[in-house]
């Protein structure tokens, strides 16, 4: 094989060869390097402007991945990706059985039930007394009064707190009469609960009141003055609203219409330490409620 393909003579020719080419080498290059950095040769603007951008997005809810806090589940905009979290509780809308109301993974997102009514804090009225829906989680109302069922004599009737969630007594001026002039008029043989005949007038007329207010009831209440032994005025004054009441149920007045008590002379309207006093002090009232 020729080991000299250009022809050159001796070693020295050669190496004036290896040298010219390198300096022709050298000057090409930094012609080059001069041309088109001096001349800002530059590529159009409509080559860049072919070249597309791939955007990645694994969920597919148009949010890119770079930009997805959550890119493998389809979430919104509002949540930087993620599924929507209406609360801001770190539980997802999805999940939230309360999801306008932030709460606790324990609760599935719900607040705390301070009182267990199975109505949230978040949306409890009441949140430390049990309960109903109807009532925003307060106990049952159903009158609507204010006045919660458990604490209502009357939870049908739209009452007052004053009158226990009842109505007011509403009976006219002469029936008004009736009831005060039964505290002297109804009366008792001395020391005793048998009635003396005219308290029989007196009590007819209260049993024709509780015939025409038949949602009302009554409370009947003994009293006695402060002579004698307490225990026995005690009895005495419980014996003898017992007799009155049994005089109306006689009449045909339902029994638990009526509520009869004695108070011994524990409840004095007046004094003791005079005849005129101690009167006044021995009675019977009569007191229309629901």
């Amino acid at each position: 094989m020729n080991e000299n393909p250009f022809n050159l003579g001796d070693k020295k020719e050669r190496n004036d060869f290896l040298i010219a080419l390198a300096v022709i080498l050298f000057f090409g290059l930094l012609f080059w390097w001069l041309f088109f950095n001096n001349n800002s040769v530059e590529i159009p603007h409509v080559a860049k402007a072919e070249i597309p951008s791939i955007v990645v997005d694994a969920d597919g809810d148009g949010i890119a991945d770079e930009n997805d806090r959550c890119p493998l589940i389809a979430g919104v905009s509002a949540n930087a990706g993620c599924p929507a979290d209406s609360d801001g509780d770190g539980i997802y809308d999805s999940k939230d059985r309360c999801p306008m109301y932030a709460g606790t993974k324990e609760n599935k997102g719900c607040p705390s039930d301070t009182d267990g009514d199975g109505i949230h804090d978040g949306m409890d009225k009441c949140p430390d007394l049990i309960g109903v829906s109807e009532n925003d989680g307060c106990p049952s109302d159903k009158d609507g009064d204010g006045v919660y069922d458990i604490d209502d004599r009357c939870p049908n009737r739209p009452g007052l707190a004053a009158d226990g969630g009842c109505p007011k007594i509403k009976i006219d001026e002469a029936e008004q009469k009736i009831l005060q002039t039964a505290i002297r008029d109804v009366k008792f043989k001395t020391g005793s609960a048998e009635l003396v005949p005219s308290s029989r007038v007196v009590l007819d007329k209260i049993v024709a009141l509780m015939e025409k207010y038949p949602a009302y009831k009554l409370s009947i209440s003994g009293h006695t003055d402060s002579q004698g032994d307490p225990a026995k005025n005690m009895q005495l004054s419980r014996q003898r609203a017992r007799v009155a009441k049994e005089y109306l149920v006689s009449k045909n007045i339902r029994s638990g219409r009526i509520i009869a008590k004695g108070f011994g002379s524990k409840v004095p309207v007046d004094t003791n330490e005079t005849a005129e006093g101690r009167k006044n002090n021995r009675r019977i009232e009569f007191v229309p409620s629901y």
